[in-house]
């Protein structure tokens, strides 16, 4: 997470505002959703390799979604790359391995719609607005509609085309920890949404540790904001 980011005010330290907590703003600049310690070798083969490994087609992807926008947008480029290839290059679904990484800010977008709305943060601090109601939405809406009504550019779709979808688990844990505030369980928290993500989504221990491994197993790397 970069000093430039600052300027936008990250979702983090802004949910962190709303809750009255003091302070968490640096702490959340200090883990930068990577693991609280990380080991000095990572074993070959491990299951987060096994996964990735697994998936073995020619053309493979991972979209970076890190901002709050970033999220709408890696869920259109994973659109884009299927729908365009398809259409322009003749290529398969079965050809394309497809993974949106949702991080750091973006990642209340790996969450479903029970958590968006028993947790109205994230609509309020993300100012994700419902285009149906035009108020906060208490749903996760790429879920339902497509990104800028572009036919297929909504998680399901995605989906159902073969794309897979990770989580940022040490941003789930700091969420959790700023909704529990003083008195709540912070660790039910972390669970409750762990047991809630949107189809096909895959927790990683830390969502730079997933887009790392990614690489590895042969994606190449987008940027989505």
């Amino acid at each position: 997470m970069s000093s430039s980011l600052s300027p936008r005010r990250s979702f983090l330290a802004r949910l962190a505002a709303t809750s009255a907590a003091i302070g968490v703003a640096p702490m959340l600049a200090a883990i930068g959703c990577t693991p609280e310690a990380a080991p000095a070798s990572v074993p070959v083969g491990d299951a987060l390799d096994a996964w990735f490994g697994a998936m073995k087609g020619s053309y493979k992807v991972v979209y970076d979604c890190v901002q709050a926008s970033g999220g709408p947008d890696g869920i259109m480029f994973a659109r884009n790359f299927m729908k365009f290839s398809q259409e322009k290059l003749g290529t398969k679904d079965a050809d394309m391995n497809v993974i949106v990484s949702f991080r750091h800010y973006a990642t209340p977008y790996g969450y479903n719609d029970a958590m968006w709305a028993k947790y109205p943060e994230f609509a309020s601090l993300l100012k994700v607005e419902d285009p149906t109601t035009k108020k906060p939405a208490a749903r996760n809406v790429p879920l339902h509609d497509d990104v800028e009504g572009q036919v297929g550019a909504n998680i399901p779709a995605i989906v159902a085309r073969g794309a897979h979808i990770t989580v940022c688990g040490a941003a789930t844990e700091f969420i959790a920890t700023l909704l529990a505030g003083k008195t709540g369980d912070a660790q039910a928290i972390a669970a409750e949404l762990a047991a809630n993500l949107v189809p096909n989504a895959r927790m990683v221990p830390a969502g730079v540790v997933g887009v790392q491994r990614a690489q590895k197993a042969g994606f190449a790397y987008t940027f989505a904001g």
